[in-house]
């Protein structure tokens, strides 16, 4: 039995990977997901102690973890297993970082948010999904701020929660830079916010429309992972890894 962590793009095509393998798996997702795979589908945060449980309950050989980059919290936790267990890491790919005068990179939030009040931009769009409202209270409840979330009441919670003003969210999924270009001299913010969620978040797009819109962008780097995963890109590496 193989035990993927999976909601993601990269997990969907481990996912199919096994099943043409013929693998015995199970797809674990933070929250409920639909899943057309083979394998048994789970879902709901686990703690240390209940992956080790479930690893030796149902004799686990092998963890893929195919989570979002950003799922730090995931990646910490099963990089801090007790048990012996070999994992892999199943990420994106990332594009070459962009120098240039409207880039800026910084490691978190709260330096983002330094970075905002020490250049006065009193207005933002932020690219950076729904779990990131809660950490830019402090400059949302100040100044002009959109987010775009997915259109899912779970987020909607989210946003509801964290007291996000409901008029102020935007729904949909990362578009071509036609479509980013659309948006933002339709808001004209003074300046954007995502995070390097490598190709599959179309952050080339979004860079792509922030340059040509001559709008300031600043990206949350990608947490670094443990060295403890093998960390593989392609789905060839993967098939030799499983064999």
């Amino acid at each position: 039995m193989i035990l993927v962590f999976g909601g993601t793009t990269e997990g969907k095509q481990v996912a199919k990977t096994l099943d043409e393998l013929g693998k015995q798996y199970t797809y674990s997702t933070k929250t409920p997901v639909r899943f057309e795979g083979n394998g048994i589908a789970i879902s709901g945060a686990m703690q240390a102690q209940e992956i080790e449980e479930f690893c030796v309950a149902n004799k686990v050989t092998q963890i893929i973890n195919a989570a979002h980059p950003f799922a730090v919290n995931l990646h910490r936790t099963i990089a801090a297993l007790r048990i012996e267990i070999p994992l892999i890491r199943f990420e994106r790919a990332f594009p070459k970082r962009k120098e240039h005068p409207l880039i800026t990179y910084v490691s978190d939030f709260e330096i983002a948010i330094t970075h905002f009040e020490v250049d006065s931009y009193q207005s933002l769009l932020a690219l950076s999904g729904v779990q990131t409202i809660v950490k830019l209270k402090s400059y949302w409840e100040k100044n002009q701020t959109w987010f775009r979330i997915l259109d899912r009441e779970v987020s909607r919670t989210i946003a509801a929660n964290a007291g996000f003003p409901k008029e102020q969210l935007l729904y949909g999924l990362p578009q071509l830079a036609e479509k980013e270009i659309e948006l933002i001299e339709k808001l004209r913010p003074e300046v954007m916010l995502t995070k390097e969620s490598g190709i599959n978040g179309k952050l080339e797009e979004k860079i792509k429309a922030a340059l040509q819109t001559q709008t300031p962008l600043v990206i949350i780097k990608r947490p670094e992972i443990s060295k403890r995963y093998l960390c593989i890109q392609t789905i060839p590496q993967l098939i030799e890894v499983l064999n």
